[in-house]
């Protein structure tokens, strides 16, 4: 498991249960009852106090280069690099509580990944799901990158019975040892707010995200010192997941860290908890993960 994702290898098709794909693409229908998922994976782990979990009060060591800019929620504050995510903040919940000790990308990744119900992995072969019958807006506010046309196409596949995807860009693009803040302002969070904002938004049109969980994670979050090559390395003891869809409420933060990002200091949540709530979410039991409770409050 060295390679996450290959550069073209941008797509995961998860199968819950008995979910088998014919030898012409087709997908059966999912069970009534059941929420579908779409995990749009951040490889390398995701900086949490860049993104969801700002310190604008911290010292710059901390705090890093970014502003935090308002949402469409009242007293929710996010990176200013993500101006369309914010526009949709009353659709998702951030969860700013999760922990871990595990600061392996593989291992992380294995278990959070690898604790869903078994996966089916592909790679999207042309013409498997033809993207050009959607009209250029849309694609044009998904964005025609690897991950916004990945989440596309998630979509399309969620439409026609898919129950579990999972899309990620590439292989550890968010593992930003240097260079971190001018790798997230030109490249990665300008990728995700697009796609990110986009899915949520077309899946609230086509009354679709009420039945589709939206998971927005990575394999653990970074530190939030800055390192001497302008980075930031490995932190497992606190990050935050974006959540949205299937009964959950928009419009809200759930859990918190100290003044510097360092540590959990309200509602922590183990991956083995985020595991068990999204298996439980989608109806079916995860794959081998002991342990693990609902997220208090998630649903509520």
């Amino acid at each position: 498991m060295t390679d996450l994702f290959g550069r073209r290898d941008f797509l995961r098709i998860g199968a819950l249960g008995a979910l088998g794909i014919g030898g012409d693409g087709v997908l059966p229908a999912r069970p009534a009852a059941a929420a579908s998922c779409i995990v749009l994976w951040q490889s390398g782990g995701c900086a949490h106090l860049d993104t969801f979990d700002m310190k604008p009060d911290a010292p710059l060591e901390y705090r890093g280069e970014f502003q935090a800019i308002a949402t469409n929620v009242p007293g929710i504050r996010i990176c200013e690099h993500l101006p369309l995510t914010a526009r949709q903040a009353d659709k998702f919940t951030i969860l700013r509580s999760v922990r871990s000790r595990e600061t392996n990308h593989e291992r992380a990744a294995g278990f959070l990944l690898g604790g869903l119900p078994p996966h089916i992995s592909l790679t999207a072969p042309a013409g498997m799901d033809d993207l050009e019958a959607e009209s250029p807006s849309l694609r044009d506010r998904y964005g025609r990158t690897p991950l916004g046309e990945g989440a596309l196409l998630a979509r399309r596949l969620v439409q026609r019975g898919a129950r579990c995807v999972t899309v990620s860009a590439g292989s550890l693009r968010y593992d930003t040892h240097r260079d971190h803040f001018s790798t997230l302002k030109n490249a990665l969070l300008p990728e995700f707010d697009r796609a990110f904002a986009a899915l949520l938004e077309d899946l609230h049109e086509r009354a679709m995200l009420d039945n589709t969980l939206v998971v927005a994670m990575g394999e653990f979050g970074r530190s939030p010192t800055v390192n001497q090559h302008g980075g930031r390395d490995h932190h497992a003891q606190a990050w935050s997941v974006c959540l949205a869809g299937a009964g959950i409420q928009g419009g809200r933060v759930l859990g918190a860290t100290d003044k510097h990002g360092l540590e959990v200091t309200d509602l922590p949540v183990e991956r083995e908890d985020l595991l068990h709530t999204v298996c439980t979410i989608l109806g079916q039991p995860s794959a081998g993960v002991i342990g693990g409770r609902m997220i208090p409050g998630l649903l509520s």
